[in-house]
């Protein structure tokens, strides 16, 4: 911070480009990164490559024998453990390097704090079948699910075997699993083709990061609680995966009400109106009848407005160069997006807007302002952002400036 220079050199980075929603999703999909698209787990292209036959292997880390496919690049195999949290379990379809890496977190999991399901009920809601109500009033930043996965699938591994291959390795992890969890999956929405397993799993599943090792896989998590909760373009409720546990947190953006439904955003919460009917339709087979998308044509030409201001002034800003740094102007453009973000709810963006505002402030010697700045974009982070085993330097970046602030 010692002249306008570095702090310029700071505002620079890609740090302030970041996506805020969750730990896969890239700057340019339209996608949220916990719901997925469907095509990652179709197994029915008929130019998918085939394999060696399949083959059953011992290993004495689960408990039930990985049943195993010979890929056109890599082995896949199912493992299986009936005890992985609260009576449940949890099968991994992936090679025995990665699933082993993912292991790992059981210990943590099982160790991770209880939130009980029992204020929360599945209701059938008009026009949109069944949803998640809850009957006790929830508070801004309470956690409301703590959800389990009892399925986790390599993204990459429809593309590797054949549709046979893929479809036995489905079938695999859905009989190894428990009685009752096998149950509960089947029992799960389905609107696509394809048998009852990967009906399920194009239907509900969500991208989710596990600490695979070194194989640096995608996947994609089956958390048969939070699949029962419903999209809204401006939702109530945000999902986050948490590498560490495994487990996926849904967490209040506002106060909820007895008797509301539980929503989350299935794609990015900036998208504009057609960008967004256009992405659930092609994505999930549905159109969104929620109060943004159901409003006057008047009201969501307003709010298309104000979103595509919103995505101008953040280029802007993670444009600023050395010649072309303004702090009036950088505060001025600031003030216009925290605006539209309070219009439109997209206060979950706004950390590295906070960030900014702060590096801003110090290089003019005003480090009171500086330290409420940063104090902001660490508690956004820490709310929405930030998950144990998940990238941390965001946070730590923050928490050295504060303290390098004194605060």
């Amino acid at each position: 911070m010692s002249s306008i220079q570095s702090l310029v050199a700071l505002l620079g980075l890609s740090i302030f480009t970041s996506c805020t929603q969750a730990s896969l999703q890239c700057a340019t999909s339209d996608y949220n990164a916990l719901t997925q698209p469907q095509a990652l787990l179709c197994l029915d292209d008929d130019n998918a490559p085939g394999g060696p036959p399949s083959l059953r292997v011992k290993n004495g880390k689960w408990s039930q024998e990985p049943f195993c496919v010979a890929g056109q690049a890599k082995t896949y195999c199912t493992h299986t453990t009936s005890d992985f949290r609260n009576g449940h379990g949890v099968s991994v379809i992936a090679s025995r390097e990665a699933a082993n890496a993912i292991s790992s977190a059981f210990p943590a999991s099982k160790a991770a704090r209880y939130i009980s399901e029992e204020r929360l009920e599945v209701s059938r809601i008009p026009g949109k079948g069944k949803g998640l109500i809850t009957r006790h009033s929830i508070q801004r930043g309470d956690t409301i699910l703590l959800d389990s996965p009892r399925i986790i699938a390599s993204a990459q591994f429809p593309s590797h075997v054949s549709p046979s291959q893929g479809a036995s390795l489905f079938s695999t992890i859905l009989d190894q699993l428990p009685g009752t969890d096998r149950d509960l999956l089947l029992s799960l929405d389905k609107s696509i083709s394809g048998t009852d397993i990967e009906n399920v799993m194009k239907t509900n599943a969500f991208a989710c990061q596990p600490d695979d090792g070194e194989v640096g896989d995608g996947y994609m998590c089956l958390f048969p609680s939070v699949s029962r909760i419903n999209h809204a373009c401006r939702p109530n409720a945000h999902a986050r995966f948490i590498p560490k546990s495994l487990l996926m947190e849904i967490k209040a953006v506002r106060d909820i009400e007895a008797g509301e439904e539980i929503s989350i955003s299935y794609g990015r919460i900036d998208l504009k109106h057609a960008e967004r009917q256009r992405l659930y339709k092609e994505g999930w087979n549905f159109t969104c009848t929620c109060n943004s998308c159901t409003s006057t044509a008047y009201e969501i030409a307003g709010s298309d407005q104000r979103r595509a201001r919103f995505e101008q002034l953040r280029k802007l800003l993670e444009n600023i160069t050395s010649e072309t740094y303004d702090a009036q102007q950088i505060v001025a453009w600031e003030k216009e997006v925290m605006e539209i973000s309070a219009r439109e709810g997209l206060d979950m963006l706004l950390a590295g807007d906070y960030e900014r505002l702060a590096y801003v402030y110090a290089g003019h010697g005003m480090n009171r302002d500086a330290k409420i700045w940063a104090t902001k974009a660490k508690e956004s982070l820490m709310e929405w952002t930030v998950v144990d085993g998940g990238p941390g330097n965001e946070i730590r970046r923050v928490e050295d400036f504060l303290g390098e602030l004194g605060g």
